[in-house]
């Protein structure tokens, strides 16, 4: 009885104990799963109508799309502008096949599996058209070729064979090809669906036809706006809201951006960055002078670390930098030029010209390389088969008693001049290009490789040049950095708001930059690279007013300070942001209103020159089809081009209020083209023309309504 009088009096304590545990136990599985749900949303890139995209997802889309890429252009690496075009490309394609995808489902639009294959079969698209899937003989693309592929790739799969890596490349672009296959037929079925929705009839048909058919020609008078000076109009507040008013919907933002302004600092060579420069390349080219040999010269350059590399082989023009061989004709064997400095390429230069003469640029020859057991027993068959050669034999036959085919195959300058070449390709191409057609030669190299080679025709001879060239990109030095670091780190350090940046940044040498809109789908700020750290730090912690850290970027030549000065909600841009625009349009109005009272009375070309600034010209082929380029007022001008396609010949018109100032005109001639009416064939095109008007539309409304978020700027 004691212990549960104990337990009567503990009651409330003990309830609040096993309460507190069972809260425990349940929030650490709701800690758990809103910890699970924030990992998910850190690893988003972007939404898509309610879907979200994975990081992981869109890194897949970017490497199958450089894949693509790496294929089609023979290239297996890409600038880091590149690589931006490809991501941006990547999640495009994205977005529009989720736009189409999700449209074609509620219309019950599908693609079979069937017109997919019929599609690889045939090689109709694109994707296909890459050299993997390539004959080549015909250099055209060959199904038997993927069907070969795709079967091997299943026996190795099959059997459990280790798969060789070019070959899950290759499968994996095939099955990506697929994807984009049928991505393009179901957008090729859904704008199909789309334009039969858009019809003409035969008075549009007519009525098109005549404003395309019939031209005038025009004899013009024009007063431009910029005739009358800003001074002399004003914009109040008032009108500057009724213009805001009159064509709201066109001020409609449809994603959030950022205003900036930025300090931006470029680091270049010093003069003592240029001399010291200048003195390594003209050290190099006293060298070059003193080299006895080709080999000597060519060890010059190697020392130098030029960017032009020496192969002592004959070259044509285009294996050299532009600031070469624009005086290389002008050069005389022997000589070694001056040091120069190059600003289109910010390179130091002098080169030696040893050599010039007339080479083919291709040659067509074939080879049997001698195999042997030692030195002696290969020259004893390298003798023996130029004996056999010299005798008559057939170059195949004794090829083939080698285990070898004897085929030829062409050479061309271009396959070699832009490569480093070792001392034994050297000497092969040397070889081969000294020869004469039908010529047979026994060459030992250094490697201890011995061939014997056959020149059998030569083609297209063209100068070639000898050049052992010194370059050496300007670049400033660590000593160059620190200084403009340093300046720019006090800079900061000592103007730490937007108003002192601003007041003291003409004092120190720097420019203060204003920069407008920028958006999430932006790779960095003012286009310099390797600012993505600034771009998130704008949109992802930044308050107006605040200023950045000095971030280092660029290709570690740029020193950049950002400020955030105004963030542009999704919606209707204010009027505050909009002033400027919207006043400089109330004042072309109210020029134009000005300009039309000056010229009310004018009834002929005559009249109209007498207005201070009119500028009278002949204007041809004008149809109401077309708006009017009018020269002297920078401006295309839709109404000049209706009231001439109604003004009889020799009849004035005007005075025209257009866009960018009053015109006056006769006109001079009317005639018609030649072209007949076609009325099927006319509303055909209206049609087609009409869908391609309303297409854009259609697809920026999918793409507002699927409430896109583009985030990739957090990770990419």
């Amino acid at each position: 009885m004691a212990v549960l009088q104990k337990i009567r009096n503990r009651g409330v304590l003990l309830v609040s104990v096993i309460a507190l545990a069972l809260f425990l136990f349940v929030a650490g599985d709701l800690f758990r799963g809103l910890e699970s749900i924030f990992q998910n949303n850190s690893q988003q890139v972007g939404e898509v109508n309610g879907e979200s995209v994975s990081i992981q997802d869109y890194q897949k889309m970017i490497d199958e799309l450089q894949t693509y890429y790496e294929i089609v252009q023979q290239k297996s690496s890409f600038s880091e502008d590149e690589l931006n075009r490809i991501k941006d490309e990547a999640w495009q394609t994205h977005i529009q096949s989720e736009l189409i995808q999700k449209e074609c489902e509620e219309l019950g639009i599908a693609v079979a599996d069937e017109e997919v294959s019929e599609v690889i079969k045939t090689g109709y698209n694109q994707m296909l058209q890459v050299p993997i899937f390539m004959n080549q003989q015909t250099g055209r693309y060959d199904y038997s070729i993927v069907n070969q592929f795709l079967t091997e790739y299943k026996k190795m799969k099959d059997a459990g064979t280790q798969m060789p890596e070019n070959f899950e490349k290759i499968y994996k672009y095939y099955l990506f090809a697929q994807r984009q296959i049928r991505d393009q037929l179901l957008t090729q079925k859904y704008q199909v669906l789309l334009s039969k929705c858009f019809l003409s009839n035969p008075v549009e048909a007519k009525l098109a036809f005549e404003g395309r058919a019939s031209e005038s020609d025009i004899l013009l008078a024009a007063i431009p706006t910029s005739s009358i000076s800003d001074d002399a109009v004003t914009a109040s507040d008032e009108e500057i809201k009724a213009k805001y008013n009159e064509d709201k919907e066109k001020y409609h933002q449809f994603i959030e951006t950022r205003d900036v302004k930025v300090v931006e600092v470029q680091v270049v060579a010093s003069e003592a960055d240029k001399k010291a420069t200048e003195a390594e390349v003209a050290d190099a080219a006293s060298k070059l002078a003193a080299a006895a040999t080709n080999a000597a010269a060519g060890n010059v350059v190697r020392q130098a670390t030029s960017l032009v590399p020496y192969s002592d082989v004959f070259k044509t023009k285009d294996a050299f930098p532009t600031m070469i061989t624009a005086n290389l004709d002008s050069v005389a064997v022997g000589t070694v030029t001056k040091t120069t400095y190059d600003g289109l390429t910010n390179t130091y230069y002098a080169y030696k010209l040893i050599g010039k003469t007339t080479q083919a640029d291709s040659v067509l020859f074939r080879q049997i390389g001698v195999i042997g057991k030692d030195e002696a027993d290969i020259a004893k068959k390298a003798d023996s088969i130029m004996t056999a050669l010299n005798s008559g034999a057939k170059f195949k036959d004794i090829a083939k008693k080698y285990n070898q085919t004897g085929d030829s195959a062409w050479i061309a300058s271009s396959q070699f001049q832009n490569a480093q070449l070792d001392q034994d390709n050297q000497t092969f191409i040397s070889t081969i290009y000294g020869m004469n057609s039908g010529e047979t030669k026994k060459l030992t190299l250094e490697n201890g490789s011995t061939v014997i080679l056959q020149v059998m025709k030569t083609a297209n001879p063209v100068t070639k040049y000898n050049v052992a060239a010194v370059v050496k990109e300007l670049r400033f030095s660590d000593d160059t950095y620190n200084k403009e670091y340093n300046k720019f780190s006090s800079f900061v350090a000592e103007n730490t708001t937007l108003e002192q940046i601003e007041a003291n940044a003409p004092k120190s040498g720097y420019a203060v930059r204003p920069i407008d809109d920028i958006n999430t789908a932006a790779h960095g700020i003012s286009g310099i690279k390797g600012t993505r750290d600034a771009l998130k730090w704008v949109f992802d912690e930044a308050k107006v007013g605040d200023v950045s850290q000095l971030y280092e970027c660029g290709n570690n030549d740029h020193l950049l300070l950002v400020a955030l000065t105004g963030i542009n909600k999704e919606g209707d841009r204010s009027i505050e942001k909009l002033k400027d625009a919207l006043t400089a349009e109330v004042k072309n109005d109210k020029k134009l209103d000005k300009i039309m009272e000056s010229a009310k009375n004018v009834k002929s070309i005559a009249d109209a020159k007498k207005i201070k600034d009119a500028v009278v010209d002949t204007i041809k082929h004008v149809t109401f089809s077309n708006s009017s380029f009018i020269a002297s007022t920078g401006a295309s001008e839709p109404l000049v081009s209706a009231y001439a396609a109604k003004t009889a010949k020799g009849a004035m018109a005007g005075p025209v209020k257009g866009n960018n100032g009053v015109y006056v005109f006769q006109v001079l001639s009317k005639s018609q083209s030649a072209e007949k009416f076609d009325a099927k064939s006319e509303q055909a095109s209206l049609a087609m023309n009409n869908f391609r008007l309303a297409s854009n539309s259609i697809i920026n409304s999918l793409y507002m309504n699927a409430k896109v978020k583009d985030n990739r700027y957090k990770f990419f």
